[in-house]
């Protein structure tokens, strides 16, 4: 039995768990305590506190990079992982053959023929030194759809603001933003899954025009 020792809100974590769902696989998850100076049973069975650790029978493996290479080189891929892959995508994505600054200035015209609103651009020297100086961040919203959910609750207009960032690629660029959908599920919302719904929906028409 395969043996996931984990934390639900690690994204590390996450990465093994969507990999094994998309292998089809049966796994024993332990959730291990929040402070690493209390994982005892992490520290017997691997020599560490981090997580995600994978044991398979007597091999240990660390880190989500090392397990998902681990479970994709040892067990099949079954009819349906391509579908799994594709449901669990933490992005949406478009290539565009313009440079960042062309890409951002096209986006932006398409963003606005269907209804959506630029809030903010943040460069990448503003984020951090590390990231490309062309990177550009946009948060990008539909301020109707940003109105009906506050009406269901006013707290939860910020679930509808999308991040899209722009970054250079050899080709041009990449157009990338998180899957919306993954951001009212924090709220458990029935309602606002599906006004999510419909603006991932436009976001999705925005990149197959780039």
């Amino acid at each position: 039995m395969l043996t996931l020792y984990q934390v639900e809100w690690c994204p590390s974590c996450h990465v093994v768990r969507q990999a094994m769902t998309e292998l089809g696989l049966t796994y024993l998850t332990v959730n291990v305590p929040a402070k690493r100076d209390e994982r005892q049973e992490l520290l017997a069975v691997t020599g560490q506190a981090s997580v995600p650790a994978l044991q398979d029978g007597e091999r240990v493996v660390l880190g989500s990079d090392d397990i998902v290479r681990y479970l994709r080189a040892t067990f099949p891929a079954p009819d349906d992982a391509a579908r799994h892959a594709a449901a669990g995508a933490y992005r949406i994505a478009a290539a565009s053959p313009l440079a960042p600054p062309a890409a951002v200035a096209r986006l932006k015209e398409l963003l606005e023929q269907d209804g959506l609103a630029v809030y903010a651009e943040i460069g990448g020297a503003a984020l951090s030194p590390r990231i490309d100086a062309e990177y550009m961040l946009l948060l990008v919203g539909m301020p109707g759809a940003a109105a009906k959910a506050f009406s269901i609750h006013p707290s939860l207009p910020a679930a509808m603001a999308l991040p899209i960032a722009v970054f250079p690629t050899e080709e041009g660029s990449t157009v990338a933003a998180a899957d919306p959908v993954g951001q009212v599920w924090l709220h458990g919302n029935a309602a606002l899954n599906e006004l999510q719904r419909f603006v991932r929906s436009r976001v999705e028409a925005v990149f197959a025009r780039l």
